[in-house]
């Protein structure tokens, strides 16, 4: 009797044993990459599946652009900006896992910096700054989509943005093309032979909300992640701004300064823009 309890208790530690390690090799290989689940929870995007949750996004940027337009190139060649803005992003597509988008808005600040006036005096080899264009700022305010190709620890997005720009001031501006009612077409004709003018603005120097003028982006841009909670990002792309009814004291004709009331549409703006940013996900 008592060999047959021993080896019955022999056999039960045998089975408890067996149980044990089978759960064991189950909660060691819960993945197909053998890693053990308390791994994964320092870093939970770690694998293709961190995609597969939705995120939002607070972005910081810093952008530069470079005033390509003939109309404004000659007043305010180059502006400097920041924006911050919030966007949501989706799951990816159910058609393809690579495939998701984003949405949200932004809001920002942007300066524009009047060029000096130069000019040349005879028997002096250095031209002397004369007179200054009128300097102004921006706000934009926008709403935001992106959409996403996802790959690895990095995306590429092509992006539109829609809304306005609150402009602070007033802008100078090359027009070539003058009410009738202020300029005969007989000057007009003679101003617009000259060549370089440049319209200046009639109240230069107060800083209030002088215009909101719709604008609108395309963009191409590209967004790397360092950690689970940052990521860099970087963007460029093309910035339109509609044209709206303005009216100047007076006129540069080359750097000669004519005092001459008139008015006209201060043309559309196309402008190119580059910008770097900080996200996080939230």
């Amino acid at each position: 009797m008592k060999k047959a309890s021993i080896i019955l208790s022999m056999l039960c530690l045998a089975f408890s044993w067996g149980a044990m390690a089978e759960n064991d090799g189950k909660n060691i290989d819960i993945n197909t990459n053998n890693t053990p689940v308390y791994s994964q929870m320092n870093d939970w995007r770690i694998g293709d599946y961190r995609r597969k949750v939705t995120e939002n996004f607070i972005s910081f940027d810093v952008e530069a652009m470079p005033v390509i337009a003939t109309e404004f190139k000659e007043t305010t060649p180059w502006a400097a900006g920041l924006r911050i803005g919030f966007e949501h992003k989706t799951r990816p597509s159910s058609i393809s896992s690579r495939f998701s988008i984003g949405y949200g808005g932004h809001i920002g600040v942007n300066r524009y910096f009047g060029q000096e006036i130069e000019v040349s005096a005879i028997g002096n080899p250095n031209a002397i700054a004369r007179d200054k264009f009128k300097s102004y700022t921006e706000i934009p305010a926008m709403l935001d989509f992106n959409w996403y190709y996802n790959f690895h620890r990095s995306n590429i997005s092509l992006g539109l943005s829609a809304g306005v720009n609150i402009l602070l001031g007033e802008r100078d501006a090359t027009i070539s093309e003058f009410d009738s009612i202020y300029v005969p077409s007989v000057m007009a004709d003679a101003l617009e032979s000259l060549g370089y003018i440049a319209s200046v603005q009639q109240n230069a120097n107060n800083v209030v909300v002088s215009h909101i003028i719709p604008t609108a982006r395309v963009l191409l841009g590209y967004m790397f992640e360092m950690s689970q909670d940052w990521r860099l990002r970087i963007q460029a792309g093309m910035e339109y701004q509609m044209k709206y009814a303005d009216e100047y004291k007076g006129m540069y004709l080359d750097t000669d300064y004519l005092e001459f009331y008139h008015k006209g549409d201060s043309p559309a703006a196309l402008n190119p823009f580059v910008s770097v940013g900080l996200i996080y996900s939230i």
